[in-house]
């Protein structure tokens, strides 16, 4: 929506309202400097409003961004004037109330980035690595928050290409030391049940271990699933 495009401008421009009732008489170099950070804001704020994520979730992050950059111009602004430390030095105790709702404003897009409406996570194009795990673990641990993903850990020597023509489109694999480490996004433990089925039939499939995971640290996640096939052999 083109509104939404301009509302961390408009934000932008009310941050600069104290330099339309006084003159620059304050401290210009600091003023200046605040002000081209919070232009800088305000144009990365915009181009968040064609982000590829639910109207709520661009809404609070071009929200949040761009209350950020109000905040740095109205603090430009106020220090080109002299109001801040002159006039009007106890209302600059004021001019943070822009960042605290700005940084408000990013938190619930957090929060409704990582819910029921959060993209799925890209396809990696083929079975990963464990360097692609670590790299991808924080997004993972951010997405189960509010989305649980169904794990399998399989304990098999199969190689990657097969193993890969039975992943539905989303499911992310990683190869690791002892076996595989399957992500299911979107799924249910009961869509595991069938996977695993057609895996047996179709693989050398000494243990495997299934769990929904609900948030928490992927590395004792793993640990219990990778404990779990141990106690299998």
């Amino acid at each position: 929506m083109r509104w939404l495009f301009l509302l961390p401008w408009v934000l932008f421009l009310l941050g600069l309202t104290p330099l339309a009732l006084a003159e620059p008489l304050g401290q210009v170099g600091r003023g200046f400097g605040l002000i081209l950070s919070a232009l800088l804001l305000a144009a990365s704020a915009s181009l968040f409003s064609r982000f590829p994520v639910a109207f709520r979730v661009q809404f609070f992050l071009v929200l949040g961004i761009g209350l950020l950059a109000f905040q740095l111009a109205l603090e430009g602004a106020l220090a080109l004037t002299g109001w801040g430390w002159v006039q009007y030095g106890e209302a600059r105790e004021y001019t943070a109330l822009g960042g605290v709702l700005g940084a408000l404003a990013l938190g619930v897009a957090f929060f409704l980035g990582t819910g029921q409406e959060a993209p799925l996570l890209p396809a990696l194009g083929g079975v990963g690595t464990p360097e692609d795990l670590r790299r991808l673990a924080g997004a993972l641990e951010g997405l189960a928050l509010r989305r649980p993903l169904v794990l399998v850990y399989l304990s098999t020597s199969a190689p990657p290409e097969r193993l890969q023509k039975e992943l539905r489109r989303g499911d992310l694999a990683f190869q690791l030391s002892g076996g595989y480490l399957l992500v299911l996004q979107g799924s249910r433990p009961e869509d595991a049940a069938g996977l695993l089925r057609r895996l047996k039939e179709g693989f050398p499939l000494s243990a495997y271990a299934v769990e929904r995971w609900q948030g928490g640290s992927l590395e004792r996640v793993l640990a219990r699933l990778e404990a779990e096939t141990l106690l299998q052999t």
